[in-house]
C-alpha cells in the first residue's frame, strides 16, 4: 500500500477517534454538570439513556473540525478549534440561560453561589472541548503536540536564521556556566 495513503488513512482514523473520545469524554461531563444543577433544585432529574447518547453524539460530531485542524498551521489550528468551541459553547450557552431563568426562580440564596459554580464550570468544559479534540488527534496519528510552524522572517527577510559569521561566532562562545558576578 502507498505510504502516502495509508498516511491519510491514519489521519482520518485518529480525527474520528479523537472526535469520538471527545464525545464521550465532553458530552459525559456536561450531562454530569446537568445531573449536578438538577440535584442542587431538588428536582426530578430523570435522564433517559436515549437522551444522553443524543448529548455524546453531538458532542462527538461537533468536535470534527477542531479533531481535521489539529495539524494545520496555526491560524487554521485555532480557527478549528474556535468553530467547535463557538458552537458547543453557544448550545451551552442558549440552553444554560433558558435553564437558568427557572433554576434562579426555584434557587433559594445559598444556591445561587453553587449555581453559579456550575455555570463556570460549563464555560470550562466548552474552551477545553476544543483543545482536548486536537491534542487526542495529534496524539492518534502519531504526531507532535504542536504543528511546527515556519520562523518569521528576520529582517533581512532570512526566514528568522541567523548570518553565518554569526552563528560561528556564537558557535565559538564558551557555554554558560550558569554563575553571575
Amino acid at each position: 500500500m502507498n505510504i502516502r495513503v495509508r498516511r491519510i488513512g491514519q489521519t482520518v482514523l485518529a480525527v474520528l477517534g479523537a472526535a469520538l473520545v471527545t464525545g464521550l469524554v465532553v458530552g459525559g461531563a456536561a450531562r454530569l454538570l446537568m445531573r449536578g444543577v438538577v440535584l442542587l433544585l431538588d428536582q426530578d432529574g430523570g435522564f433517559s439513556l436515549g437522551g444522553t447518547v443524543g448529548i455524546v453524539v453531538v458532542f462527538a460530531v461537533l468536535a470534527v473540525p477542531a479533531a481535521a485542524t489539529a495539524a494545520a498551521p496555526r491560524a487554521v489550528r485555532t480557527g478549528g478549534r474556535w468553530v467547535s468551541v463557538g458552537v458547543i459553547g453557544g448550545g451551552m450557552a442558549v440552553n444554560g440561560l433558558i435553564d437558568a431563568r427557572t433554576a434562579l426562580l426555584l434557587a433559594d440564596d445559598d444556591q445561587v453561589a453553587r449555581i453559579a459554580a456550575l455555570a463556570v464550570a460549563f464555560g470550562a468544559l466548552a474552551v477545553a472541548y476544543g483543545r482536548l479534540a486536537q491534542y487526542l488527534a495529534l496524539r492518534l496519528a502519531g504526531l507532535p503536540r504542536s504543528a511546527p510552524s515556519a520562523p518569521a522572517p528576520g529582517p533581512d527577510g532570512d526566514a528568522g536564521n541567523p548570518k553565518p559569521d554569526q552563528a560561528a561566532r556564537e558557535a565559538d562562545a564558551p557555554a554558560p556556566t550558569g554563575r553571575r558576578g
